[in-house]
């Protein structure tokens, strides 16, 4: 049973504003492009894994997806998947990576054999990075008085042009592919059989993980060292991104296509939200949708029907 649904990081998200609102002729373009692209590939790999997680029966599992808590020494990390039961947890890890793989055990790396010129590049080991996870999760576990339960962890390789090599019994043990996820889970589900929450528990322990969920935060345009007033302005057309549209009445209209629409301008705001704030006043509004005068960002603003503080000039209105 899924009890957290998957989301995107924000982290992702505002990297797609970014892409949305930083000219491709900008300098720093190609290095938002770039990042958009790991980020991207790395939740495209996270969603394959949930159709084989479909297969797990619905009364042995609690599953939650794109969880990011705080242990005790104040140090976040983020579980693509951790799946609960009476008898113990999983943390599956996703890895969205291509071509001839291998897990070096002794020297803690993940090798990555390039057939063009014969070289080995060097990642980062997510062997380790599991054994921090399921350390950390014992702690958050511990700090909550959940009684101590067995965490076992799983690293999903989820590409489909990923060949692993030079495996072990051990490396059989931590790494899977995402397609081979109910068998393995299964084979940890027989070892641990021994029931260390009631069902009581067990739901009490899923709202605790939720509700101590911390979304990451990202400042796109401080990372990048990019100015607010090097963005792209207006409501951007989505069928030719040419910026700004021209609303009338309720509609959006483009200019250079003849495109319409009534709801692309609630990506403008959520645009402004990931990349300058979630807050603004009129003249604010008015300055990043290019609309025309005070009077007609106001009755934009009273149709959204946005919470607000303040009075007149000094009115801020929450995205």
């Amino acid at each position: 049973m899924i009890k957290k649904q998957r989301e995107k990081s924000n982290r992702l998200q505002t990297h797609q504003a970014g892409m949305r609102r930083v000219p491709k002729s900008h300098p720093k373009y190609p290095m938002i492009e770039k990042e958009h692209g790991r980020l991207h590939y790395g939740h495209k790999g996270e969603v394959a894994m949930d159709y084989f997680l479909t297969f797990l029966p619905d009364d042995k599992y609690l599953i939650l997806n794109s969880l990011r808590l705080e242990d005790p020494k104040g140090r976040y990390f983020q579980m693509d998947t951790v799946l609960i039961s009476q008898t113990h947890c999983i943390i599956i890890d996703s890895k969205y990576i291509n071509g001839i793989l291998e897990f070096d055990e002794q020297a803690n790396q993940l090798l990555r054999h390039l057939p063009d010129n014969g070289g080995i590049e060097k990642l980062s080991d997510p062997i380790s990075q599991m054994a921090r996870q399921r350390h950390q999760l014992a702690l958050r576990l511990e700090k909550h008085n959940f009684p101590p339960i067995p965490i076992a962890s799983l690293i999903a390789l989820t590409h489909s042009s990923a060949t692993l090599i030079k495996t072990t019994p051990s490396i059989r043990k931590k790494v899977t592919f995402h397609t081979n996820l109910p068998n393995r889970i299964k084979e940890i589900n027989d070892i641990h059989t021994t029931e260390h929450l009631s069902m009581k528990e067990l739901l009490k322990l899923s709202k605790v993980m939720i509700k101590k969920h911390t979304p990451d935060k990202f400042n796109l345009l401080a990372y990048y060292k990019i100015p607010p007033d090097e963005l792209i302005l207006g409501v951007i057309c989505t069928s030719c991104t040419c910026a700004p549209m021209q609303k009338k009445r309720s509609t959006w209209y483009c200019l250079k296509c003849g495109a319409c629409s009534k709801v692309t301008h609630l990506e403008a705001l959520l645009d402004h939200k990931l990349l300058i704030g979630d807050t603004v006043t009129n003249k604010e509004i008015r300055c990043f949708l290019q609309l025309p005068t005070p009077t007609a960002t106001s009755k934009y603003l009273a149709s959204l029907n946005l919470r607000f503080e303040g009075d007149f000039k000094g009115r801020r209105y929450f995205l």
